[in-house]
C-alpha cells in the first residue's frame, strides 16, 4: 500500500511538471548518406550557418531527411501527457524522388517564375521546393529561423552522395522538364 501511496505522489509530480527534451540531436549516419545509391541526395554539408548536421533519416527508402541544428519540446502535459509536444528543428532538407506526389507539388504555379541555379523553386506547406531533373528538395525553417534561410540552404545545395548528377555550390542544377511539372509530359523517375 505504501508503495502504491509513493508511486502515486511521484507519478503526480512528474505530471504537473513541464517536461523538456530536445529533438534532432544525435549522430547524423554521413556514412549511410554517402553510400546511398538510389537517387542523388544533396545538402549542405555539415554545417550550414550557424546549425551542425544533427540527423540523417534514411530509415524510408522514398525520403531522405536532413536535419540541421535541435530544439527543445516544452510539453506541459510531461511525459504522460496526452498532446506529447513537437518542435521544429532550424534547418531541414527533404529530398524524394521527383515524381513522388508531384501533381499535388507543383500544383502552384510559382515554379514557373522562380528558380534556382536553373531549376524551377515551387512552394508547398509553405516551404519551397526545387525540381531538379531526378529529385524533389523541399526545405523547411524552423525554430531559430529567418524567414529567408530555406532559400540561402537551396542555393548551397551540393552533392551528399556520388548518384549523378553531382554537383558542386556554384554548378548549375539540371532542371525538371517543364512539361512534366505542368501535367502535359509524364514523370518517370
Amino acid at each position: 500500500m505504501r508503495r502504491n501511496v509513493v508511486c502515486l505522489a511521484l507519478l503526480t509530480v512528474f505530471a504537473g511538471c513541464g517536461w523538456t527534451r530536445t529533438v534532432g540531436g544525435g549522430d547524423p549516419d554521413l556514412r549511410g548518406a554517402r553510400a546511398f545509391d538510389q537517387r542523388p541526395l544533396y545538402w549542405v554539408g555539415e554545417r550550414f550557418e550557424r546549425w551542425e548536421l544533427e540527423r540523417v533519416d534514411l530509415s524510408n527508402p522514398q525520403l531522405t531527411t536532413f536535419s540541421y541544428g535541435t530544439c527543445e519540446i516544452e510539453d506541459p502535459d510531461g511525459p504522460f501527457g496526452v498532446e506529447g509536444g513537437s518542435c521544429s528543428v532550424p534547418l531541414q532538407i527533404q529530398i524524394q524522388p521527383l515524381c513522388s506526389h508531384l501533381a499535388a507539388v507543383a500544383r502552384d504555379p510559382i515554379w514557373r517564375r522562380r528558380e534556382v541555379r536553373g531549376a524551377p523553386v515551387g512552394t508547398i506547406d509553405s516551404a519551397p521546393v526545387l525540381f531538379t531533373n531526378r529529385v524533389q528538395i523541399k526545405v523547411y525553417g524552423g525554430r531559430g529561423a529567418d524567414p529567408g534561410l530555406p532559400l540561402r540552404a537551396l542555393r548551397a545545395l551540393h552533392s551528399a552522395n556520388a548518384v549523378p548528377p553531382l554537383l558542386d555550390r556554384d554548378d548549375p542544377i539540371p532542371p525538371a522538364p517543364r512539361g512534366v511539372l505542368a501535367g502535359t509530359t509524364a514523370c518517370r523517375s
